[in-house]
C-alpha cells in the first residue's frame, strides 16, 4: 500500500524553499553590490565601525586586523565597534584609530 503526499503539503515546501532561495540570493546580491561600490573602499576608520567592515573595505583577509592591534582573535571583536574596543582597551578613540591606521599602513 503507498502512501501519497497531498500536493497541497508539495506545493507549500516548494514555495517556502523558493522564497528561502530568493531571501539568500537577494541577501548576497545586496552585499555584493555594497561593497563594490567605490565609496566603500578604504574609508577612514570610524568609531562605529567593526573590525571586519575594515578589513572588508581594505580587501584584508578575515581576523587579520585583530592580532596585528594585540587583540585575541577569540574574543569576539568581530563584531564589537572600533569604540567599544578602544573602550575596552582604556584608549581613547582617537589614539586607538592611530593604531588601526598603522596597522592598516603595515598590512599593505
Amino acid at each position: 500500500m503507498s502512501r501519497r503526499i497531498p500536493r497541497k503539503l508539495l506545493l507549500t515546501v516548494l514555495v517556502l524553499a523558493l522564497l528561502g532561495a530568493a531571501f539568500f540570493a537577494l541577501k548576497s546580491v545586496r552585499r555584493a553590490v555594497y561593497w563594490a561600490d567605490p565609496a566603500h573602499a578604504r574609508q577612514a576608520p570610524e568609531g562605529w565601525m567593526t573590525l571586519g567592515y575594515v578589513e572588508r573595505s581594505y580587501r584584508l583577509p578575515p581576523h587579520s586586523l585583530g592580532p596585528l592591534l594585540g587583540i585575541a582573535s577569540g574574543s569576539g571583536a568581530g563584531r564589537r565597534s572600533l569604540a567599544d574596543l578602544a573602550e575596552a582597551r582604556g584608549q581613547s578613540l582617537d589614539d586607538f584609530l592611530a593604531d588601526l591606521t598603522a596597522a592598516l599602513d603595515s598590512a599593505r
